[in-house]
């Protein structure tokens, strides 16, 4: 299992509410341009867990917009519709649940994470324990 942080942020426009809307998760960038995150994207397992995330680069504040578990694999779901990378669509879904929809903060204590760079882009994979924890502890306390 892994726990990635995504944006939801387009040019300015919010849409975390489409994605709790439709159970997804979709990168925003045309598959042209951006070939990294889609190889990054069909990395991701079922049963990760994605964040929605805003961070400025350099700040230990990150803003948490919602918390999912993925449901399907970009891969597997391109061999269900019968579609590849190439084919005409610029963006793939990525189905979610997302568990927890509830906005918070996690300020990083500034001696445990300095480089918090990489939590201004679009789609990264989490590996600061203290962030990890954090997350996990928001999906622990949505158990019954």
């Amino acid at each position: 299992m892994a726990i990635y942080g995504a944006g939801s942020n387009w040019d300015g426009d919010e849409i975390k509410d489409d994605f709790f809307a439709n159970n997804n998760y979709v990168i925003g960038w045309d598959i042209n341009d951006a070939q990294d995150l889609y190889n990054m994207l069909s990395t991701v397992k079922i049963g990760d867990i994605i964040y929605l995330k805003a961070n400025r680069p350099g700040s230990l504040d990150l803003r948490i917009k919602g918390i999912g578990i993925v449901r399907n694999s970009l891969l597997n779901i391109l061999f269900e519709k019968g579609e590849n990378l190439s084919s005409t669509r610029n963006n793939f879904e990525l189905p979610v649940e997302w568990i927890d929809t509830d906005e918070f903060f996690i300020t990083i204590p500034s001696n445990t994470g300095k480089l918090t760079n990489v939590r201004a882009a679009t789609l990264y994979e989490e590996f600061l324990p203290f962030v990890q924890n954090e997350i996990i502890n928001k999906i622990i306390a949505k158990i019954p």
